[in-house]
C-alpha cells in the first residue's frame, strides 16, 4: 500500500493540507515533531502530515530540518512526499523542496502553488491573491515574512538554483517530460478542476514522487494514490468557543470586527502580558486567568486579540524599549496565547479552542507537550476543526490562518461546534 508524507513549515498550513484528505474519508494524522519516529505510527496511518516549523528559521537550517525528516520518512517505506507550501509565497520554499529532492534522489519535482477556491492562481508561472500580483498584496506587507518576488521561479530560486520548467494552462498536454538537467515543472492553475487535469497528466506521463503546492493540489492526490477510506473522527460536545488571535493579518482584523459586531464578547492583550514571560509566573497573571476563566463560563462566545490598542505603544515600540528582537515578539505572543489555553482547561472549561495563526497553536502544544492530533472538519476557507489529548482528556482546537477565511468565520464556528446535529457527532 502506498504511503505519503506530507511536509508543512508551520501548523495551520499541516491542518489545511490533512483536512483535504479527512473530507474524503482518508484517516490523517498530524505530528509537530520534526523528529518523529514512524516507528510510532500505526499501520491504519499511511498518509502522515508533519510540521516542520521551519517556515520561520534560515534557509540552511530549513533545509536541514526538512531533510532530516525525508530521510526517516524513506527509510519507514513512504514512497511519495508532498512539499506543502504556503498559499502566500512564504518561507524557505526554494531550500526546502531542494532537500526533499535531494533526499529521494529525484531529478525532477512538479509544483503546484495554487489554490484556486480562495482566488490564489499562478498565471504565466506569476503568483496572484485576488487577482494582484502577490508580492503587492497583504502578503508583501507581511511583518515576519513579507514576499519579495511574485514569479515563482525568483521565489524558488532565492534559496535554490534549480531549473524551473513552466507549464501554461493550455499546454498541459503538450509537457516535455524529459530533461537534462534537475527540473522543477511549475504548473499555471486557475480552478480547481485545472488541479485534477495536472494530476491526470503526472499520473499518467511521471512518477510524481516529489510534488510541492499548497492544500489546493492536495486533494487531487486521490487521483495519483489509491487510499484506503475509513471512519472520520468525530466532533464532541461544547460549551462553548474561545478565540485566541495571534495575527495581525488586515483580514484577520476585518473577521475580529465582525465577531464584536455579532455578539462576541472580548478582551485586548497588553503589551505586558502579550511580551513578558515573567508575567506568566506572577501573581497578577494568576489573577487574570481566573479573571479570564469567570467570563468564558458565563459567555459562550468569546475572543481575546494581540492588536494595538488606539492611542497606546504599540507592541513593536514597546519591545524595543525593552530591548527585544523580532523572535521574541512573535514567539512570546504564542507562548502567552498558549498559556491561557492551558489555563482555561486546567481550570475546568470544557469547551473548544480556536487558535489563529500557525505560531499560536504551536506556543500551546510547546506549553502542553502535546505533538499529535487527528483533523476532523474544515470550517469555511482555512479553519480546521481537530482533536488532542492532554492529561487524559480530549480537547477540540480550530486552527485558522490568519490570511484565510469569510469574514463571518468566528461565527461560523461557533455555530458549528455548538450545532447538536451536525453529522460529525459521535453517534
Amino acid at each position: 500500500m502506498d504511503k505519503l508524507l506530507i511536509i508543512a513549515d508551520d501548523f495551520t498550513g499541516a491542518l489545511d493540507t490533512g483536512i483535504q484528505f479527512t473530507k474524503m474519508g482518508i484517516r490523517a494524522k498530524i505530528i509537530t515533531d520534526y523528529q518523529y519516529d514512524f516507528q510510532d505510527l500505526k499501520e491504519e496511518y499511511r498518509l502522515l502530515v508533519v510540521n516542520t516549523d521551519s517556515r520561520p528559521l534560515p534557509p540552511r537550517e530549513a533545509y536541514q530540518r526538512v531533510y532530516h525528516l525525508a530521510v526517516n520518512a524513506r527509510k519507514a517505506g513512504f514512497q511519495y512526499v508532498y512539499k506543502k507550501t504556503d498559499s502566500g509565497l512564504r518561507g524557505n520554499i526554494g531550500a526546502e523542496l531542494k532537500a526533499v529532492m535531494d533526499v529521494y534522489e529525484e531529478h525532477t519535482a512538479y509544483c503546484i502553488p495554487a489554490l484556486p477556491s480562495l482566488k490564489r492562481t499562478t498565471k504565466g508561472g506569476v503568483h496572484y491573491i485576488d487577482g494582484i500580483p502577490v508580492k503587492e498584496s497583504v502578503f508583501g506587507k507581511d511583518p515576519f515574512e513579507p514576499v519579495c518576488k511574485s514569479d515563482v521561479a525568483d521565489v524558488i530560486h532565492i534559496q535554490n538554483d534549480i531549473h524551473v520548467e513552466k507549464v501554461p494552462i493550455f499546454s498541459y498536454e503538450h509537457v516535455n517530460w524529459e530533461q537534462k538537467e534537475p527540473t522543477v515543472f511549475l504548473f499555471d492553475a486557475e480552478t480547481d478542476y485545472d488541479m485534477y487535469r495536472i494530476a491526470g497528466r503526472l499520473k499518467e506521463h511521471t512518477n510524481y514522487h516529489v510534488c510541492a503546492g499548497c492544500a489546493g493540489f492536495a486533494a487531487a492526490y486521490e487521483v495519483l494514490i489509491d487510499f484506503e477510506r475509513g471512519n472520520p473522527h468525530y466532533m464532541q460536545h461544547s460549551n462553548g468557543l474561545l478565540v485566541l488571535c495571534g495575527s495581525v493579518n488586515e483580514i484577520t482584523v476585518k473577521q475580529l470586527a465582525y465577531a464584536r459586531e455579532h455578539g462576541f464578547s472580548s478582551a485586548c492583550l497588553k503589551n505586558e502580558q502579550k511580551l513578558e514571560p515573567q508575567y506568566r509566573e506572577s501573581e497578577a497573571g494568576t489573577i487574570f486567568l481566573d479573571q479570564i476563566y469567570e467570563k468564558i463560563s458565563s459567555n459562550d462566545r468569546y475572543l481575546i486579540d494581540t492588536l494595538d490598542e488606539a492611542g497606546e505603544e504599540s507592541a513593536l515600540d514597546y519591545a524595543a524599549r525593552m530591548n527585544l528582537n523580532s523572535n521574541q515578539v512573535r514567539f512570546g505572543i504564542a507562548d502567552t496565547l498558549g498559556w491561557i489555553a492551558a489555563g482555561m482547561i486546567e481550570r475546568g472549561w470544557n469547551g473548544t479552542l480556536c487558535m489563529t495563526g500557525g505560531d499560536t497553536l504551536m506556543g500551546f502544544m510547546r506549553l502542553t507537550g502535546v505533538t499529535e492530533l487527528v483533523p476532523i472538519c474544515e470550517i469555511g476557507k482555512g479553519a480546521v476543526l481537530s482533536a488532542m489529548r492532554w492529561h487524559d482528556r480530549r480537547i477540540q482546537v480550530i486552527s485558522k490562518s490568519g490570511g484565510f477565511g469569510e469574514e463571518n468565520i468566528f461565527q461560523k464556528m461557533y455555530d458549528t461546534v455548538m450545532d447538536e446535529t451536525s453529522s460529525y457527532r459521535k453517534n
